[in-house]
């Protein structure tokens, strides 16, 4: 009997054992999949901005009033996240509850209001930032904005936003940085930004942030410059003209480097190859610009390299960045006025102050963003798929 209850203790001990291991492991995944995945950290989303401002005695009144209704995922940020969505938003999360990606603890997020904490921005060039506690090979990362107009009194609906970037596929990294092109607008707007898994190598969730911005707002260190210091220099600043015998160059290509696949490059990083410039879209090496390029690839083609040193006395449209409305570039003879227009023509890749005049197409347009004018490709006035991003139509030169 002894030996039979000694057997018998054994084993339970054993069992003993082996539970606690199971519970052991089933606590490690409950803790990782808690600090799971991520949150966009700047410009602050609105869930970060009111979890700083305080979860449990909130001052802000938007964040006040977001308690009532529902706040408690605020103590998870990086927890506003849909399993297994795959690519398929809408049908997951219904209008008005995107903000919170329909989750109840989350619901005071999607109130419509005109004072939750912004950031102040402008049109140009943003730098956004996904801090990701825990790292996934990525799908994509995408931005929307509201449109020009939208109502605020309004929850808000996936009809309200308009896509702005997209990433296409990411490695797994632990921060995520992305220079979104943020369009011209007035006023308050949201930000709606989709982190997806990558469903085929991950996993198929999805993760949401809404990040309120303030157009016109008084500027502050998430301020997007109208001349970013992210744009290359080699393609931002002033033509030089220190006499009328001196040459300047209008090779859009002048001062790229020239693509090596063992330099790792990221966006807005430029260079040039084999004749044509490339602007990166996102991290990349390796990846031969001539056959990865487009909207969504990992470069983005500008054009081809076009232009060569030049005589000042062929005219130069503008020495400075102060000087009003005239671009700096250097006029070559191609620049000659056409048409009902007296302003320069357009040469993509010269530099372009904020107000400058150009021709292009037969048309006249008044550059609104200095960043993404002096960009050209994408960008070209009234050719590029980007360019009213950049400039605007003033009228036409026939």
């Amino acid at each position: 009997m002894n030996k039979i209850n000694k057997w018998h203790s054994h084993l339970n001990l054993k069992s003993c054992g082996v539970s606690a291991l199971i519970i052991s492991l089933s606590s490690l995944f409950a803790v990782s999949q808690a600090n799971a995945h991520g949150f966009v950290s700047s410009p602050k989303s609105r869930v970060i901005q009111c979890k700083e401002n305080g979860i449990e005695n909130p001052t802000h009144p938007a964040c006040i009033a977001a308690k009532a209704a529902g706040n408690g995922g605020l103590y998870t940020p990086q927890e506003v996240a849909v399993g297994g969505v795959r690519d398929n938003h809408e049908f997951f999360i219904p209008d008005g509850r995107l903000c919170s990606a329909n989750r109840a603890n989350l619901f005071g997020m999607d109130l419509a209001r005109t004072d939750w904490p912004a950031t102040n921005v402008s049109a140009g060039p943003l730098q956004f930032v996904w801090t990701n506690t825990a790292a996934h090979k990525t799908m994509y990362f995408r931005y929307y904005i509201t449109r020009e107009g939208y109502n605020h009194a309004q929850p808000l609906r996936w009809s309200d936003l308009e896509l702005i970037y997209d990433s296409g596929k990411e490695p797994a990294e632990a921060t995520s940085l992305h220079t979104v092109p943020m369009p011209p607008r007035t006023g308050r707007h949201i930000v709606y930004s989709i982190w997806q898994r990558d469903w085929e190598l991950d996993a198929a969730e999805g993760f949401y942030q809404c990040i309120d911005v303030n157009y016109g707002g008084s500027s502050n260190s998430s301020a997007a410059s109208s001349t970013p210091s992210s744009v290359p220099s080699s393609s931002v600043g002033s033509v030089a003209s220190s006499s009328l015998a001196s040459s300047v160059s209008n090779n859009t290509c002048a001062g790229l480097g020239i693509w090596n696949p063992t330099i790792a490059y990221q966006n807005p990083t430029q260079i040039q190859h084999n004749g044509r410039r490339y602007q990166a879209n996102y991290w990349t090496q390796g990846n031969n610009p001539a056959t990865n390029n487009g909207q969504y690839n990992f470069w983005l083609d500008l054009g081809a390299c076009v232009g060569g040193v030049t005589s000042s006395s062929s005219s130069v449209a503008s020495v400075a960045p102060s000087s009003s409305s005239v671009s700096s570039q250097a006029a070559s003879s191609s620049s000659v006025a056409t048409g009902n227009c007296s302003s320069p023509a357009y040469v993509n890749g010269a530099t372009y102050t904020t107000g400058a005049l150009v021709q292009n197409g037969g048309s006249e347009y008044s550059c609104t963003v200095a960043g993404w004018c002096t960009v050209g490709g994408p960008y070209a006035p009234g050719t590029g798929w980007a360019w009213q991003n950049a400039w605007s139509l003033v009228r036409s030169c026939q």
